[in-house]
């Protein structure tokens, strides 16, 4: 009859220290920039990029603008 050995078992290793851990939980500041990520057809894309550089802001700027005008008209 064939040996078979006992197959080796991975851990997940030590968990880290409560001080890491713990800054994993906490809530990024309001004024930094967070990612958002979504695709856009091309077209749409060099429009955007095309008017924020014509308006000479960034496309993030644009963006934040685009949004806060319209919160107010729907609200």
């Amino acid at each position: 009859m064939a040996k078979i050995s006992k197959p080796v078992r991975i851990t997940k290793g030590t968990p880290p220290p409560e001080m890491e851990a713990s800054r994993t939980l906490t809530r990024a500041e309001d004024s930094e920039l967070s990612p958002l990520n979504f695709k856009v057809p091309a077209e749409f894309k060099r429009e955007f990029k095309t008017l924020a550089a014509q308006m000479d802001i960034s496309m993030v700027e644009l963006m934040m603008r685009c949004f806060q005008v319209y919160k107010e008209k729907t609200n």
